[in-house]
């Protein structure tokens, strides 16, 4: 529940009056001390004494100060959640005579509270800032604010955003920024609080060139129109920059940890959604690891496409935690991964769309290249069947 102005500053009172009342303590205590020697208490072995608990009262010069540090950030809080009140209050007067505005007025009384609570998180952390010890991390991942809901982490990731990103979020008010840092990016299309899917595309090489992001979105883009629900573009790992890079195993070990750890968050605040990944060339290398590391991963559906394998020697080996979980796979005719992998063996394990894998394969577009999945209508069509399923009622026992 959100602090109200009112009790912020009653906090940042409260906080300034003990503080003054400690600091006369620590002067009281400091005279005392001072006073020692008129009492008779003298020598070396005295003054030597006086002055050793001189140093151990200095640690209580540091609370009251921190103190007033707090309650500096809580006045400053309460200031602007005041404005923040008081713009809800001139939006509802501004609609009141006005009829039909009832959407656009619950829309932003919406982004108003959305403010709330990023002002909320930024107190709190400045709070934590002060007060703990050790340096706080700034988080990097969707589940290091549990407690933010999706429009709120979007705003809190645009304040230290790359300017690239900020420029995207600008030109695109519909992308949600779930997780930026360090040349990683997790952005999602579609109401990720309602749509009854999210599908979590996973890009392969090159995909963290800030120069590709109009191209991965726009694949995001038609896969959510063809789900009918939301989907993520996951770039959340440095991936190969070029294919001969492609061969290495660590990126993709590294960030299929990445990838596990965002669908458990996906999974914990969305539970009753329908969850599937798309693996796309090296991405289906990171979905792959991700699904045979311990733990699984949180999908309904993984889809491998255009892949030059999964790490593993057959689909069995692969963990997706769902309702009756399955793995699919699809490569074009024409795409030349194709001559990167075999039925039996490549860098990342066996071609996924062999029969001996035991993934369900999908017949892939004769005329169809690497990139040319996502404007194949049957390979959309099928995305969309696979969100149409619904997920079993949860048990009443």
């Amino acid at each position: 529940m959100r602090i109200d102005a009112p009790s912020l500053r009653h906090a940042a009172r409260r906080l300034t009056v003990d503080a003054d009342w400690l600091v006369g303590q620590a002067e009281w205590l400091s005279r005392s001390f001072d006073e020692l020697p008129a009492t008779g208490f003298r020598g070396q072995a005295a003054e030597a004494a006086v002055n050793r608990l001189h140093v151990l009262a200095r640690p209580m010069t540091a609370p009251p100060a921190q103190m007033l540090r707090v309650a500096q950030v809580l006045s400053v809080t309460a200031g602007l959640q005041e404005e923040l009140d008081a713009a809800e209050v001139r939006a509802r007067g501004l609609v009141a005579g006005y009829a039909g505005a009832a959407d656009a007025l619950s829309l932003l009384l919406h982004n108003l509270r959305v403010l709330g609570d990023l002002l909320d998180y930024a107190c709190a952390r400045q709070i934590d800032l002060l007060c703990t010890p050790v340096q706080v991390e700034e988080p990097t991942r969707l589940g290091d604010t549990p407690d933010l809901e999706v429009a709120a982490v979007h705003e809190l990731n645009l304040l230290t955003a790359p300017e690239a990103v900020q420029l995207l979020a600008l030109e695109q008010p519909d992308l949600q920024i779930l997780e930026v840092a360090d040349g990683r990016l997790v952005a999602a299309v579609g109401d990720l609080a309602t749509a009854p899917s999210v599908t979590t595309i996973v890009a392969g090489v090159g995909s963290s060139d800030p120069a590709g992001l109009p191209v991965h979105l726009n694949r995001a883009r038609t896969v959510a129109a063809a789900t009918g629900g939301a989907a993520v573009l996951w770039l959340g790992y440095h991936a190969p920059v070029q294919a001969t890079h492609a061969l290495a195993q660590e990126p993709a070990r590294a960030a299929g940890t990445e990838l596990q750890l965002f669908q458990r968050e996906l999974t914990r605040r969305f539970p009753g959604q329908r969850r599937i990944v798309v693996g796309h060339s090296y991405g289906s290398v990171v979905a792959g690891k991700a699904a045979s590391a311990g733990g699984g991963l949180y999908a309904d559906d993984l889809i491998l496409i255009g892949s030059p394998g999964a790490g593993v020697a057959r689909a069995g080996e692969l963990t997706l935690l769902g309702d009756r979980p399955q793995i699919h796979a699809m490569t074009n005719p024409s795409d030349p991964i194709g001559m990167t992998v075999t039925e039996g063996a490549g860098v990342h394990g066996p071609d996924p769309t062999a029969p001996g894998f035991g993934a369900r394969v999908w017949p892939g577009d004769s005329s169809g290249d690497h990139s040319s999945y996502w404007a194949d209508p049957v390979f959309l069509a099928r995305l969309g069947e696979l969100a149409d399923q619904k997920k079993p009622a949860a048990s009443s026992e």
